[in-house]
């Protein structure tokens, strides 16, 4: 089994970019990152097929925020025993504030560290692939494909208006 190449191309015009994405995603061809000096929704629309797993993240943290806030003040209620006008020791309605309270703190921690992990940050170092003038001026793609469709990978970057192409080991 073929390791898979990667080609890196840089791109002058956004047009030329745009045209590049649009071949490579009707080829099925494997984007592994594309670089803009700003933010573009035509580029995030072709480059991304699904949404966050944040989101997810961020749900298991709220629910745990809620069954720990009810747990807390059902185990501080079992500790001490209040019984206030012979109502039970454990009224589940007045823990909703604390259960919601823990939700919404648990739920934005849970996407705080969901977030920065998943979007790798802190980065200490930059990838071998990239190229400083993606962030004045130039458009980049990096893709992945097998050694025997190399040749086709670079004919389509080059007919889309590729400045350069090169391949990273």
């Amino acid at each position: 089994m073929h390791k898979p190449v990667q080609l890196h191309a840089v791109f002058t015009f956004h047009d030329d970019l745009i045209a590049a994405l649009r071949a490579l995603r009707e080829k099925n061809i494997d984007l592994q990152a594309v670089h803009s000096p700003v933010r573009n929704d035509e580029i995030t629309a072709l480059t991304t097929n699904n949404k966050s797993p944040v989101r997810y993240i961020t749900l298991c943290g709220a629910v745990l925020g809620i069954l720990s806030g009810f747990g807390l003040s059902i185990y501080t209620a079992s500790q001490w025993k209040f019984i206030v006008s012979g109502k039970p020791p454990v009224p589940i309605v007045p823990y909703v504030i604390e259960g919601f309270e823990f939700c919404i703190l648990f739920g934005v921690l849970f996407n705080i560290i969901g977030m920065l992990l998943l979007s790798r940050l802190p980065r200490r170092s930059l990838p071998a692939h990239y190229d400083a003038r993606v962030s004045q001026d130039r458009f980049s793609v990096l893709v992945n494909c097998e050694p025997d469709a190399c040749d086709s990978v670079r004919k389509i970057l080059h007919d889309a208006g590729a400045e350069e192409i090169h391949g990273i080991t």
